[in-house]
């Protein structure tokens, strides 16, 4: 229990310290406007968030005292007081702090209008016409580059039934500000095609995921691939499924990870048979053979150094059946002991997984801990 409690709180406060970078790096900045007097006596303010107390009201290029208006930080409103002097042909010129954003105050598809028809007898009531709100522009911004497809389809054939078929696939990248970044894949498809095991690089078609990137933080939504390296027993490469966020202040940094496993983690250590360069059957951790093997979590040793997986280099692996074929590069004798890492989905229970680290800089740069 003690050590959950601690879990929690040092989650608490990684989550803590990213949010505080984001924070510290936020600049505020002036925007003025210049509203005409209304005889209803209610203004509203253009941008969507102010700084409370920093607004400078100015009419006649006298500037405002507190007292001569009433100001609703809330709603972005204010009013003139009963007492103050002016004229309905004044104009107010109101300056202001407010956040950098893409944001609107509202968005609407349609607006209720009242007009009076030519006659000038009717008063009819109708609507205006807006811009879309799924123009892409107008949800993302326009400095976000964005692609993808949308399939819809249908299949049928001999003792089979009409069955629809749909899929969207969505890939976003750009900046929301001058300092935030956000790369995004994706997709409504649930497809069980693994890549191939026979390249050195995978391209993992299922991978779901928003990555937010600032100067000093990191932030991820959905699949990620965890590697940590702190120390001989510090080793940790996952596979996973969740949150992770990462920050860098001042000689300092650390990281977080709550996240489910996409598979089990298990380790196979067997001897090599006399010319066979495979295939070697993987087995689970309860030597349970039918197994799919999680792509590119694999990490396979040949008599205790790491093998690089491809066609033209160490091995290639069957990640569907769970088989691994050696190349030519490296014979396989009796005497060849191997020894292979991976995370492998048995479809039976879910499996949460819990991390953070830290690292920094202590007594001016003259010792380090991790």
């Amino acid at each position: 229990m003690k050590l959950a409690q601690f879990s929690i709180k040092l989650i608490f406060f990684y989550c803590t310290f990213c949010v505080t970078l984001l924070a510290q790096s936020t600049s505020w900045h002036r925007h003025t406007e210049l509203i005409p007097v209304k005889v209803s006596n209610r203004y509203e303010i253009a941008a969507p968030v102010i700084k409370e107390g920093s607004e400078i009201l100015t009419i006649r290029d006298k500037v405002l005292l507190p007292a001569d208006y009433k100001f609703n930080y809330l709603t972005g409103t204010f009013s003139l007081s009963e007492s103050l002097a002016y004229s309905i042909f004044d104009t107010i010129r109101i300056e202001y702090l407010t956040l950098y954003t893409t944001l609107s105050k509202v968005y609407k598809k349609r607006e209720l209008i009242s007009f009076t028809t030519l006659s000038g007898e009717d008063t009819v009531r109708g609507f205006k016409g807006f811009e879309s709100l799924l123009n892409p522009d107008n949800i993302f911004g326009p400095n976000i580059q964005k692609s993808g497809t949308l399939v819809r389809g249908f299949t049928f054939g001999t003792n089979k039934d009409l069955s629809l078929q749909s899929g969207l696939k969505l890939q976003l990248s750009g900046r929301l500000t001058d300092d935030i970044e956000i790369v995004a894949a994706l997709s409504d498809e649930s497809t069980p095609i693994q890549p191939e095991g026979n390249t050195e690089r995978l391209d993992e078609i299922d991978k779901v995921f928003i990555q937010i990137t600032h100067p000093n933080a990191r932030a991820v939504f959905g699949d990620y691939d965890l590697n940590s390296y702190r120390g001989e027993f510090g080793r940790i490469s996952r596979k996973l499924q969740g949150l992770y966020g990462e920050g860098r202040y001042s000689g300092f940094s650390g990281y977080f990870s709550v996240a489910s496993s996409r598979g089990r983690f298990n380790s196979n250590v067997f001897q090599g048979q006399e010319g066979v360069q495979g295939p070697y059957r993987l087995s689970g951790a309860n030597g349970e053979r039918d197994i799919i093997i999680i792509a590119g979590s694999e990490r396979v040793y040949l008599n205790g150094e790491e093998m690089r997986r491809g066609e033209n280099n160490d091995y290639i692996i069957d990640y569907s059946s769970g088989e691994l074929v050696f190349t030519t590069k490296r014979i396989i004798t009796s005497s060849s002991r191997i020894n292979v890492d991976f995370e492998y989905s048995d479809r039976k229970y879910s499996r949460n997984f819990f991390s953070a680290g830290t690292d920094g800089e202590l007594l001016g740069s003259t010792l380090k801990y991790s």
